[in-house]
Formats: structure tokens, C-alpha cells, sequence
């Protein structure tokens, strides 16, 4: 259904042909406090990244997660799927330690919350499961490196972080087995290795991502096996603070594209349905090199619209970025089409879906350039309470 377009932006892209300055909204580094006003300890600039412990937990923190998406093919039949494996793991209360007492007390547990999908796109048809643990038996995650279970997920790295494999279940007898080795180093988004998610000086996280690694592995579907590749997308983000008050939620993309670089993009959705400032589109090169813009120098246009006969929602799952690439100075389009629309996540509470979807990726003149993951969420209403 193609309703009104909307295009979001702060700036117009034409005025700003030339000269353009990497990431202009942030002329002035906004310092962080040290804590939030509950006590949770703020990401604080020019953290250094240190493998294999920056891909563990980071209890201290009040948010962190680990976050998979990829692209697979079947070696033998040519069948397509996407994927999403990710983790949440929120902190309790920080005023309470649970080593005071033999019993601690409910709310210092740290809690875990898992989200999986598989995404056929043959049969147009979309898996899911969200299970959700207090940390114990079920759920788990080690400090110092990735060793993470959280039941229906389980991740590990291997070989010092060089390799990881990563499984989990989903109904109705599927099982998807992965085992994902980078091909360019990790990176770090944002100012001074801060990624900024509002106005709010607290609203920063360290957002730390392989952008491109090789995927092999297989899909079990009741009891039939598919040997598969592909690409995937690493991220892993930790925070006390993810969104400001004046935000509601968040389109967001991880964009592969066939000459070996990537796109990241997001637009911070304000609650009175503007963009904020700190909205922000990456390119990461060959090399791994980082370099990108803010909400003045890009639009993100909706082109058109799903509406979920589950939930009611209307989401708007085919969009175009144009951004104004620092490197040239030139204009660069992505429009991303889903490879079919019924790609909604709805949990154990209905009350906050989201979409999660894989995508094709087309230029300005409709030439297809890439694979892309697309996230919309908080259009249900109550996401950023239930993230700060």
C-alpha cells in the first residue's frame, strides 16, 4: 500500500553540495555525567577496545546487548533466509549487591531477554520467539569474553574471538546453526567512540560492531537439514541510558552492499514526529574506515507502508536514505524494499512490536546494490519506558 511519502530531515540536502563537514551536529563533544541520576555508571569517551573481553558482559551497566542479523543462502537449492539472534541482558537495582546475603534480594538479579527469527523468504514466512530469564541456569553471560546463553539462545567465541559460533531454537522443530568469522576489523560508532541517542548528555552507549563476517552453518526444519552461507552483522551495544525523554523510538538499518562496504543509518523518532539532531548515517569502507554524517545532512523518506494484521500497526517498511557522503561531497540514495512484508516481531507482550525485516537494496536508479536489515520500532508506544 503506497499512502502520503514523508521525508525526515533537518536540513535541505541541496544547500549542502559542498564543503561538508563529517558529523556537523557535533561541533561541541556534550561530556557525559559519570552517572545516571539511578546510579548506573555512563559510557565515558575514548574507551579503548580490548579483544576478547569487549565481546563479554559488562554487568555495571544498566543496558547491554548482543545483536546478530545476516543473509543466508542454501548451498544446494539456491533457498534465501534472513536471520536476527539477539540478547538484552538489564541490570537490577544498583543500590543492591547480591553478594550481601546468601539470598539476594529479587531486584539485584540481572534480567535476560532474548529475541530469534528466521525469515523464509520462498515461502514468504516469519519465525519468532522471545523468552525471558532471570539470571541463572537459563541465562547466562561471562565477563572477559563472549560466553552467552540465554534459553532459546546460545553464543561463544572461538579461538580467542577470532571465530563465533552461534545457535538457537524456534518453534515448531527449527533449529538455526551458525558459525560467523569476521572478515574486517570491529569498529566503533559515534564522537569519540560515544554514540549518542539524544539531547540527554546520559543518553550515550558504546556501540562496538563487525559490520561484514562470513556465515556458514545449517537450518534444521523438522528434522531436515539445509547447509547454508552468507553475511551477517555483529553488534554490541552497552548503556545506562538508551534513549531521551523526548524520544519514542527509532527506524534503523544495517546495509551490506555488493562492493564490500556498508551503510549504517539511523533516525531518532522525537514524540512529536520530528527527527533529533543526533539522527546519523555511517559508511564503512573496505579498510574499515569510519566516516558519516548527522540529521542535517541526510533524508530518510517513508515510500511506502505495511500494516500487520496481527497488530494493527501500520509500518513504513520500504524507506530511501539520501545522505551527502563526507568523502566526495556527493549525494548517495539507498532504497530499501523488503524481500516481503510480514517480517513483525511480536513477543510475549503484544503491547510493544516491532518490525525486524531483511531487505534488498537499490540506487537512485532502481539497480539492486545490496542486502540490507531494517528496524522499526517503538510504534507501538512504551518503548522508551521500558529501555530507561
Amino acid at each position: 500500500m503506497n499512502l502520503n511519502k514523508k521525508i525526515f530531515s533537518l536540513g535541505g540536502l541541496a544547500a549542502l553540495s559542498c564543503c561538508i563537514p563529517t558529523l556537523a551536529a557535533a561541533d561541541t563533544f556534550i561530556q557525559p555525567p559519570l552517572k545516571t541520576e539511578k546510579g548506573y555508571p555512563v559510557p565515558q569517551p575514548d574507551r579503548s577496545i580490548e579483544l576478547p573481553s569487549a565481546h563479554g558482559a559488562h554487568p555495571e551497566y544498566a543496558i547491554e546487548w548482543w545483536y546478530w542479523v545476516g543473509h543466508l543462502e542454501a548451498i544446494e537449492g539456491g533457498e534465501t533466509f534472513g536471520f536476527q539472534s539477539t540478547v538484552f541482558r538489564i541490570a537490577g537495582d544498583p543500590d543492591r549487591h547480591p553478594g550481601d546475603s546468601a539470598r539476594p534480594e529479587f531486584g539485584s538479579e540481572q534480567l535476560y531477554m532474548s529475541h530469534a527469527a528466521l525469515s523464509e523468504v520462498r515461502q514468504q514466512r516469519y519465525t519468532n520467539i522471545e523468552r525471558v530469564h532471570r539470571e541463572g541456569w537459563q541465562a547466562r553471560s561471562a565477563v572477559g569474553q563472549l560466553d552467552l546463553f540465554a534459553v532459546p539462545i546460545r553464543a561463544a567465541g572461538l579461538e580467542g574471538g577470532q571465530r563465533f559460533q552461534m545457535d538457537f531454537d524456534l518453534p515448531g522443530g527449527t533449529r538455526v546453526e551458525l558459525t560467523l568469522k569476521p572478515i574486517k576489523p570491529i569498529v566503533a560508532f559515534g564522537d569519540r567512540g560515544l554514540s549518542r541517542k539524544g539531547a540527554d548528555p546520559a543518553a550515550v552507549s558504546l556501540y562496538w560492531t563487525y559490520t561484514r563476517l562470513d556465515v556458514f552453518g545449517r537450518i534444521i526444519r523438522a528434522g531436515e537439514v539445509t547447509e547454508v552461507k552468507g553475511i551477517a552483522w555483529q553488534d554490541h551495544e552497552i548503556s545506562s541510558s538508551q534513549l531521551g525523554s523526548d524520544l519514542e523510538g527509532w527506524d534503523w538499518t544495517a546495509i551490506q552492499l555488493f562492493d564490500g562496504t556498508e551503510v549504517k543509518a539511523y533516525r531518532l523518532r522525537q514524540k512529536d514526529g520530528g527527527s533529533d539532531p543526533w539522527s546519523a548515517v555511517y559508511w564503512i569502507d573496505e579498510a574499515a574506515k569510519v566516516r558519516g554524517v548527522y540529521a542535517d545532512q541526510f533524508e530518510w523518506q517513508e515510500d511506502d507502508f505495511w500494516r500487520s494484521p496481527q497488530t494493527g500497526l501500520l509500518y513504513p517498511t520500504s524507506v530511501t536514505i539520501e545522505a551527502i557522503d563526507p568523502k566526495d561531497g556527493q549525494s548517495k540514495v539507498y532504497r530499501l524494499r523488503p524481500l516481503f512484508d510480514a517480517q513483525e516481531f511480536v513477543g510475549n507482550r503484544p503491547k510493544n512490536p516491532y518490525w525486524e525485516g531483511a531487505c534488498r537494496v537499490l540506487d537512485a536508479e532502481g539497480k539492486e546494490i545490496g542486502r540490507a536489515y531494517l528496524e522499526l520500532a517503538g510504534y507501538g508506544g512504551g518503548l522508551a519506558n521500558q529501555l530507561n
